[in-house]
């Protein structure tokens, strides 16, 4: 497998909530990178925040570049769902969420080794009316 099609695997596991598919492209070294997180997280907890969110946004990703060069794959893309439970302490609001985004992956020996994920978080919270639209 391909650097590029890893991570269009890596998308459809999240999207599908296959989550034993998604760790098997982790690295044993995994470390996630976000604006959410004042350091990178290690592998459970990368699950975790990815499960939150799915269960409370559902969605998918659309990518709409990904580039390769060696062993860095980066990704321009967008994601759209829907407010279908608890998020950051606010309950359902059945609103439509869409956000973009940016996301370098370096992989090792055909595993996501490292992920550099930047988004607005503040856009999401503010569609879900937990902050103030800017």
């Amino acid at each position: 497998m391909t650097n590029k099609e890893i991570v269009t695997a890596w998308f459809k596991a999240i999207d599908t909530n296959n989550y034993d598919s998604l760790k098997s492209l982790m690295h044993a070294q995994h470390a996630f990178s976000n604006p959410m997180t004042p350091a990178p997280v290690g592998i459970e907890e990368h699950l975790g925040m990815i499960k939150g969110t799915t269960d409370a946004l559902g969605g998918e990703h659309q990518l709409d570049l990904v580039l390769q060069d060696g062993e860095y794959v980066v990704v321009r893309g967008s994601w759209t769902g829907k407010h279908v439970g608890e998020f950051n302490g606010m309950s359902a609001t059945g609103k439509p969420v869409a956000f973009t985004f940016t996301d370098i992956f370096h992989i090792v020996d055909g595993k996501v080794k490292e992920e550099y994920f930047e988004l607005n978080p503040m856009a999401i919270m503010s569609q879900i009316g937990a902050a103030a639209a800017n």
